[in-house]
């Protein structure tokens, strides 16, 4: 008996290969129903109730049943009986089990390996989730309270003394806070100090006349530096001057400014500028102030309003009063005792000095040679100046300085500078910091590539179950479903845009892979690429219909096309090339390509004379026109050309000319050493003596995909 080909159930029984001699007692051995019937009709019989479709089958996603255990890197075997709830002696065994080996462990001395963790966790059939110590959180916050440093807690009052208040000016576009800078800088700078503090330090200290006392302003006139100040905790300013435009009212960054300040719980002095225009009008700007909680004292508020107008340094005293007062009130006090602390208002990079960076001293002194740490940089203070550039030997409390000295990195605008005791501590530090900011950001990554990971989970989910209701229960979703479904779905490409659209046929699916995978390394600014379907086998009618549609080219390889889609094809309009070769095909989808690319034109010089002189000419109507009597230098002049004139290194005129004109002849061309008059549709351009003429024709050339796959 010849052996059966592993098949249970035929049309024909009879098509079953076996030998004529143990036919009949083969089918002698087979049950069939005890009714009379046809072999052949049973099975028909048995097809026909057999469903049309396959039932859809329902994917759900099947949580582990295992019990999950908390474990950490470098258990011992006593820590990890404990966090599995079963007996030492049993984990012993089950350890020496997986490998005799593993005896040195038993002492309970020496930590356990990750992949020996794992492997206990199997056989105790658990989920293992690794996490820190119990202790480690407490200890991560010991080390950084060793390793880090923070701001000092406030002095006692009997090392405080009064300081200048840090003020900040900010309002709406063109409502006069350069003005008002410039007028304060007057009353305090030289006008031979060119620039002016705000140039070099970014904040600058007034002195008022007749007093000692100082007001510190600093010259960040905009809300979003002060928002990002305050949003990093530096309290650097003290109070905030409100400047109003008084013929503008209350605009959106006054309304901003105004949101700011209150959320830095910063008190507000408003400055009324513009006050000199005839247009003024303080009452309104009053008004509108109240519409956003401000109400200046002389409207039974208690927020302090200045006229004044900093084109003309009206009540600029006055201001600085206020602010005094406002100070006053607020009882600034800091010590000038032990470690120095500061705010970064700015940073830059000074040639001849290296990293700079301007800050306000909050507490402490700031001396040559002071450490100092913000953010993740370091340095030691190697000079430090004023505003004016004058040297310094130390800066108390609420002095704007200068300093460098920075290593590595600049610090950022609104950085916390802190004062250490020494370059290992400050190097400490920063190392501290820098390990605690990576293993934030790994942190924020983790969630990051979870969700990705989660999301994807969910989107390969879908895909199976899609191949599930096709009846397909093996194969690549992302070859069978994903590629394919973002073929079809194609790129939203902007109309104006070119591209090229296709569809690949091919003889066989690896074939069609490897095409597939050529395109997909496609990448070209000068075109689009888009594969709209692609499949096994020759085209069909409905491919036809689609290419019709979205004007696309059908690419079949090793296939042959039949005759009536051939015919179909051209009636559509539709054009379909065969290829047998990769490389061949590669290449021609290369120069469809190339020729999608709209050619470049550029200008080439055809010709070049110079203006002998100019001539007015009665013309149409008896108005004069300029006339350019021309000599050819070299070239030839043609009239359908593009005509520069150039006069010293200014392009006067470029375009086509009216007419060409030789010894009373209108003329095409003009070619070398020959004279000629040039004239021009536009009459208003004149002519001078040795003006250049260049004669320029468009040159067109075609352009190259600077696509080009590896290996072709």
């Amino acid at each position: 008996m010849q052996r059966l080909l592993p098949k249970t159930i035929c049309r024909n029984i009879s098509y079953y290969v076996i030998s004529s001699n143990t036919r009949l007692s083969f089918l002698s051995s087979i049950n069939f129903p005890s009714q009379s019937f046809h072999t052949s009709s049973y099975l028909l019989k048995r097809n026909r109730n057999r469903s049309k479709f396959i039932d859809p089958i329902v994917i759900k996603n099947v949580k582990s049943k295992k019990e999950s255990v908390e474990v950490y890197e470098n258990m011992t075997v006593m820590e990890i009986a404990t966090a599995l709830g079963h007996n030492l002696d049993d984990v012993s065994d089950s350890l020496v089990e997986l490998d005799e080996s593993n005896m040195k462990y038993l002492d309970n001395k020496k930590p356990l390996d990750k992949a020996l963790i794992l492997d206990i966790c199997s056989v105790y059939n658990v989920r293992p989730r690794f996490c820190f110590r119990s202790n480690e959180a407490k200890l991560l916050e010991s080390m950084s309270e060793e390793r880090d440093v923070f701001p000092q807690p406030p002095a006692p009052d009997s090392e405080c003394v009064r300081r200048a208040p840090v003020v900040t000016i900010m309002g709406h576009v063109d409502h006069g806070k350069t003005t008002l800078l410039d007028s304060l800088r007057n009353s305090s700078i030289v006008q031979s100090e060119y620039g002016g503090i705000t140039q070099h330090v970014g904040a600058f200290s007034v002195q008022l006349p007749g007093s000692k006392k100082k007001v510190t302003f600093l010259d960040t006139p905009g809300h979003a530096a002060f928002k990002a100040m305050r949003e990093r905790g530096a309290k650097a300013t003290d109070i905030v001057v409100l400047v109003v435009a008084a013929d503008d009212g209350v605009n959106e960054q006054t309304v901003e400014s105004i949101k700011y300040a209150k959320e830095a719980n910063v008190p507000i002095v408003v400055a009324i500028n513009k006050c000199d225009k005839p247009h003024a009008d303080p009452a309104k700007t009053r008004r509108d102030l109240m519409q956003h909680d401000i109400v200046v004292e002389d409207m039974g508020g208690d927020v302090q309003v200045v006229e004044i107008s900093a084109l003309y340094g009206t009540n600029i005293k006055a201001l600085q009063e206020s602010l005094l007062l406002q100070a006053e009130l607020m009882d600034l006090k800091a010590t000038p005792k032990r470690l120095a602390e500061g705010v970064v208002i700015e940073a830059t990079t000074s040639q001849g000095i290296g990293k700079v960076c301007t800050m306000i001293v909050q507490r402490g002194t700031v001396k040559r040679g002071t450490i100092f740490v913000a953010g993740e940089t370091w340095g030691r203070v190697r000079s430090m100046t004023d505003e004016h550039a004058k040297v310094l030997k130390e800066a108390g409390p609420s002095t704007p300085v200068r300093i460098s000295g920075w290593r590595n990195e600049l610090p950022s605008p609104g950085e916390k500078i802190l004062e250490v005791e020494s370059e290992e501590k400050a190097q400490d530090v920063i190392e501290f910091r820098k390990k605690r900011s990576m293993e934030r950001k790994a942190d924020l990554d983790k969630d990051v590539i979870d969700a990705k990971r989660h999301a994807d989970r969910e989107h390969y989910m879908e895909n199976r179950k899609t191949l599930h209701d096709r009846g397909i229960r093996y194969g690549s979703t992302y070859h069978m479903v994903e590629r394919k479904a973002e073929r079809r779905r194609g790129k939203v490409i902007e109309e104006e845009q070119t591209v090229l659209k296709l569809m690949i046929r091919s003889d066989v699916d690896g074939t069609l892979e490897a095409l597939l995978n050529v395109f997909d390394n496609y990448s070209s600014e000068l075109c689009d690429l888009q594969i709209v379907d692609f499949g096994v086998g020759p085209p069909n009618e409905n491919n036809i219909e689609i290419a019709a549609e979205t004007g696309t080219l059908i690419y079949c390889f090793n296939t042959s096309i039949p005759a009536p889609i051939r015919v179909l094809a051209g009636s559509k309009g539709v054009e379909i090339e065969q290829h047998n070769v990769i490389y061949r095909l590669v290449e021609s989808v290369k120069n469809r390509l190339s020729a999608k690319i709209p050619p470049k034109v550029q200008l080439k010089e055809i010709g070049e004379g110079h203006v002998l002189k100019e001539f007015m000419v009665s013309g149409s109507g008896r108005k004069k026109q300029p006339i350019a009597g021309c000599l050819v230098d070299w070239g030839v002049f043609n009239k359908n050309a593009t005509f520069r004139i150039i006069r010293g290194t200014d392009v006067v005129f470029e375009g086509l000319v009216e007419s060409l004109k030789c010894e009373n002849q209108f003329v095409n061309e003009a070619k070398t050493k020959m004279e000629v008059g040039i004239a021009l549709d536009d009459k208003t351009i004149r002519f001078k003596e040795d003006d250049t003429i260049e004669v320029l024709e468009k040159e067109i050339i075609p352009q190259e995909i600077d696509w080009h796959p590896e290996g072709f």
